[in-house]
């Protein structure tokens, strides 16, 4: 499955480049002189080839390389996006104006309008990706205030929720300091990590580095976390991450559940890895046993099967996941294969809040969304 993904995607990828490159040299390329022309390719070859580069080099080339390969091919392959998109929306708007005749034709056909409008759309381009790279370094916390129609002798309880961190070789050391600062600034009773703490396997000496940093996190009621589909390294209960987790007094809840100060319950799910047996617990087992009477939180990394969670009394569910699309137009999808792909969701006594995520996945950007730390509020009466 995953090798027909990654197909569809090179080769809407070769003709997104085909249709640029053919664009681009009949305005810059040919009319250019030989070393004008040679400028013109070696800045193609550029754009073009880091980002194939770096999804098919990933086991030959050295990890230095493939690092650098994946950072600016991240950044080049959106350019491209950005640049195909606007390309056409100027060729649509041509071809609408060939029949219509709304522009001016003292406008359309003069003779500089071809290379102005190059110009503003490379420019434009580049200064949506520059912001996009600015954006996913510099999170904000995101507030919600939650009641929930239950005894209990907590009056208030303040969680710091974080998903989709995505720890590895772009949200780095320096990253993690970030986010304990933000979280020291919330002051939480319990802070939650709904999965994707990693953005995949990570070498033992990385493993314990992470877990020592998300260590320095100090909340009177712990601090817990549930796997995503990337967190490779939590599927084993012997892999190096998930021993120096334990070790620092971060519990991994997958599939089970646990009652806090006997105040509230925490559940915790699994990810739903559908090629992984025996797959996830029904919720309904997994919540044997629990007093409903008080205040039930579940986290769980996809926004999925809310009708169960509401029917089973879930008080308030925390999920990451989605990223809110991370780059414009990919918002425009998530939109419509979850019910809630980011934000707050109130259905009668349950409620669910999905965060877009502290880090990134793939191109180090964020267009249309802001990275976030949670801070959630939650009252009783």
């Amino acid at each position: 499955m995953w090798g027909l993904m990654m197909t569809i995607l090179l080769t809407l990828y070769g003709w997104m480049c085909l249709y640029i490159g053919r664009k681009g040299w009949k305005l810059f390329g040919k009319p250019a002189s030989r070393f004008g022309r040679s400028l013109f390719v070696s800045a193609f070859i550029l754009l073009v080839l880091p980002f194939p580069l770096a999804e098919l080099g990933e086991d030959i080339l050295p990890d230095r390389a493939v690092s650098w390969l994946t950072i600016w091919g991240g950044h080049s392959m959106i350019m491209l996006l950005y640049l195909c998109l606007l390309l056409l929306l100027i060729d649509v708007i041509g071809w609408i104006d060939r029949r219509l005749r709304f522009i001016p034709s003292a406008v359309s056909k003069h003779p500089l309008m071809p290379f102005l409008l190059a110009v503003a759309v490379i420019l434009l381009t580049m200064g949506t990706v520059a912001y996009g790279s600015w954006n996913a370094q510099h999170p904000v916390t995101q507030k919600y205030e939650i009641a929930i129609d239950k005894n209990s002798d907590l009056e208030q309880l303040r969680i710091a929720m974080v998903s989709d961190i995505h720890y590895g070789p772009i949200v780095n050391a320096a990253r993690l300091e970030q986010l304990r600062k933000m979280i020291d600034q919330i002051r939480p009773d319990l802070v939650l990590v709904a999965g994707d703490l990693t953005d995949s396997s990570l070498p033992p000496h990385e493993a314990e580095k992470l877990a020592s940093l998300l260590g320095k996190i100090q909340a009177p009621y712990g601090t817990f976390a549930v796997p995503g589909n990337h967190d490779h390294d939590l599927r084993r209960p012997d892999s190096r991450l998930m021993q120096a987790l334990e070790k620092e007094n971060i519990h991994v809840l997958k599939d089970t559940h646990i009652l806090i100060k006997n105040r509230f319950y925490l559940i915790g799910r699994d990810d739903p890895n559908r090629r992984r047996e025996p797959a996830r617990k029904d919720l309904n087992d997994l919540m044997k046993g629990i007093d409903r009477s008080k205040p039930l939180i579940l986290l769980d990394h996809q926004p999925i099967e809310l009708d169960k969670a509401k029917s089973c009394g879930i008080d308030l569910q925390l999920s990451g996941h989605t990223h809110n699309g991370q780059i414009f137009p990919a918002n425009l999808i998530t939109r419509q294969v979850y019910e809630m792909d980011w934000g707050l969701l109130k259905k009668e006594a349950y409620h669910l809040i999905v965060s877009c995520g502290f880090g990134t996945w793939g191109p180090p950007l964020r267009i249309g969304n802001h990275p976030e730390v949670v801070q959630i509020d939650m009252t009783f009466q």
